[in-house]
């Protein structure tokens, strides 16, 4: 069995011009790659501000079992709670970074806020595609994004896990490969974490007495595999009417390959109003003689 490396991958600016080429080479080296500087200061504490909003406004209380852990908060559909949310999913340098592993007409998975508290315990390590019924190894079918808006250390919940882990045949890890080879992805606030879902990982026990954790959850999947989140029926037409195209797109009102999608032959997004011919792959094909 192959021992994780000892020294994380270096972190790739989010200004790097070759940011999506690097990002693909990594995540498939290792599992995942760290982009600095993705989002500002000033946008961490904005969010970090709309999430103790949504906690507040709508009660959510803290998770029920170990794996969602007894000191965290999770927000789901985070894009339906307000518009930062939204344009975190559509961020162009992550978008293309997703779209170099995943290719091209990926969807949205789900959004979900991970706000962990004092006193937290570390989570399982998982695989977050465990639910897909391919042999493992397999090419990336999903992609998660983990958004550090407070920075993550090895003391208040960074996500821990071990690298090159997607290239492992079972979904979870040993204990004694736990023990031996789990590493803390720590990163500053503004960070991305993008990882092979595959890759076995986990949210970090927070041993701190007042420092708060807060974290976004941002997956996307391959065309052809269905989302985690059925953000199409979790989120009124009028609000999603409200959307960016690009994200109406990534949430379900699309067609994968001209064909994977359509509703009675016409493009979702006539159900949103929008005037649109659906390009349909049967209208491409004829026969050869």
């Amino acid at each position: 069995m192959a021992v994780a490396p000892e020294v994380h991958p270096t972190p790739i600016s989010a200004a790097d011009p070759e940011l999506a080429g690097r990002v693909a080479t990594t995540v498939e080296a290792q599992g995942y790659a760290v982009v600095e500087d993705v989002i500002d200061a000033a946008t961490c504490t904005a969010l970090v501000e709309e999430i103790d909003r949504v906690e507040r406004e709508y009660g959510i209380p803290f998770g029920q079992n170990d794996f969602e852990g007894f000191h965290t908060r999770r927000i789901f559909n985070l894009i339906a709670r307000g518009p930062r949310f939204r344009e975190l999913v559509i961020e162009p340098r992550v978008l293309t970074s997703v779209e170099a592993i995943l290719g091209d007409g990926f969807l949205l998975s789900g959004t979900t806020s991970m706000h962990i508290g004092p006193g937290e315990t570390v989570q399982l390590l998982h695989a977050d595609d465990g639910m897909i019924s391919l042999p493992r190894p397999h090419p990336a079918t999903m992609v998660t994004t983990l958004w550090a808006l407070s920075d993550f250390t090895a003391e208040n919940g960074a996500t821990r896990l071990i690298p090159a882990s997607h290239n492992r045949e079972a979904i979870v890890p040993t204990v004694e490969e736990e023990e031996r080879e789990t590493i803390s992805a720590e990163m500053k606030a503004g960070s991305v974490l993008i990882m092979h879902a595959s890759l076995w990982h986990g949210g970090g026990a927070n041993t701190t007495e007042d420092v708060q954790r807060y974290g976004l959850s941002i997956q996307y999947v391959a065309g052809w595999c269905r989302q985690q989140q059925n953000l199409m029926l979790g989120t009124p037409r009028e609000i999603v009417a409200s959307y960016p195209r690009k994200l109406q797109e990534l949430i379900g009102y699309s067609m994968y390959r001209n064909v994977m999608g359509h509703v009675n032959r016409e493009h979702p997004l006539t159900l949103l109003g929008t005037d649109i011919e659906p390009d349909m792959v049967w209208d491409k094909m004829e026969r050869k003689d």
